[in-house]
């Protein structure tokens, strides 16, 4: 974080002698708020590209959306059900850019506590964990989860950590993309910003892939996580949330409630909070039925990898060494071998995290892959 003292503001405002002393008591306050919630004091745009050492008309450029194009790389990254996940790459001064409202001010602002992604408090194991020994498991997924978040709902965070209305503004710009595959519908702006240089007909939304939009829907979910929680205690339930991954788990269902009603006031709190949930994946598992969370098995008392899992991972890994990174990638259906390399990359971490015996048992044969293709790490 900048170092940094109001005294050096009012020395300054005294210098150049065009602040009144009421502009810098209303300046001391802002500093004096963003200090309180552990931020960094930035006051304009041109300022913020001073911090981070980057030249303003980029920073400017970025917020009029005249480089929405080429500010991010696009690839997609195949789905086990055959559709595909976009991923956006920022450009170096971008990813700069991004890295330091990530680090500096995202970072600092706390989460709720049941969701398990993106934070160092969290993850797979400890999200699983929490289900394990339920009779009853309810989970559901929400459909495009960073895109369904708008630059209008990050221009909400930045402005409750206290910036200013255009700094909030801005800075959420620059956190989103309207660059998005052909089969998205770009939501369209109604007039929601009084900002005559940044006029633009889109809005944007997170892209997958960017540094700040994992702790970005964090926030952005905070409110949803918040009524979503407090319905699962009032009926005696555990909740978690693993990014777009809902899941709720009982010992037994209430008296008054079927399970169908319940599933009913779930769905109506999730649409209330401006998602969607992806019909395709709701799953409903009773006494006696196969759990699984996150891929995990929560039937004990610790999750465990199941066998088709592990196989999964495990033969993926071999037809790679056996065929070759792009045969694989084409026959999977991906449009780049990066993109497989991405996939493989993040199974094996997932693995890592969860079962670490089983991972060493493989990792050798990872290892071999990633020696063979340098190039994509």
């Amino acid at each position: 974080m900048e170092a940094w003292s109001i005294h050096h503001l009012i020395k300054e405002a005294n210098r150049q002698g065009n602040l009144s002393k009421e502009s810098i008591i209303d300046l001391q306050c802002y500093a004096q708020n963003l200090i309180k919630n552990d931020v960094p004091v930035i006051f304009t745009l041109m300022h913020l590209a001073f911090i981070t050492n980057l030249n303003y008309d980029f920073l400017y450029g970025t917020v009029s959306r005249r480089f929405d194009k080429s500010n991010y790389r696009m690839f997609s990254i195949r789905k086990r059900n055959g559709k595909h996940r976009f991923i956006h790459a920022a450009i170096k001064n971008l990813h700069i850019l991004h890295n330091y409202i990530n680090k500096e001010i995202l970072k600092n602002i706390p989460i709720h506590p049941c969701a398990y992604a993106f934070n160092r408090n969290g993850g797979i194991l400890k999200c699983a964990q929490k289900h394990c020994g339920c009779e009853w498991l309810l989970q559901f997924d929400l459909k495009d989860f960073f895109f369904s978040i708008t630059e209008s709902n990050v221009y909400n965070v930045f402005k409750s950590i206290g910036y200013k209305d255009i700094l909030a503004f801005e800075l959420a710009r620059i956190c989103t993309t309207t660059r998005l595959p052909r089969s998205y519908n770009m939501p369209r702006n109604k007039n929601a910003y009084n900002y005559k240089q940044y006029k633009y007909d889109l809005i944007g939304v997170l892209p997958q892939g960017a540094a700040t939009s994992p702790a970005l829907s964090n926030l952005v979910a905070k409110n949803l996580d918040e009524e979503l929680q407090e319905y699962a205690k009032n009926l005696g339930f555990v909740y978690t949330r693993y990014a777009d991954d809902l899941t709720f788990s009982t010992v037994s269902l209430p008296n008054n409630l079927s399970i169908d009603t319940i599933r009913r006031q779930i769905i109506k709190i999730i649409r209330k909070n401006h998602f969607i949930e992806n019909k395709e994946k709701s799953r409903i598992a009773g006494p006696g039925a196969k759990k699984l969370v996150l891929g995990l098995l929560v039937d004990g008392k610790q999750p465990r990898i199941s066998k088709e899992g592990f196989k999964r991972i495990e033969g993926l890994l071999y037809i790679i060494k056996k065929f070759g990174l792009q045969s694989v990638a084409k026959e999977r259906g991906f449009y780049s071998t990066y993109g497989l390399m991405n996939h493989l990359i993040g199974l094996m971490a997932y693995l890592k995290d969860v079962d670490i015996a089983k991972y060493n048992k493989i990792e050798p044969l990872f290892s071999e892959i990633k020696s063979r293709y340098g190039e994509l790490f």
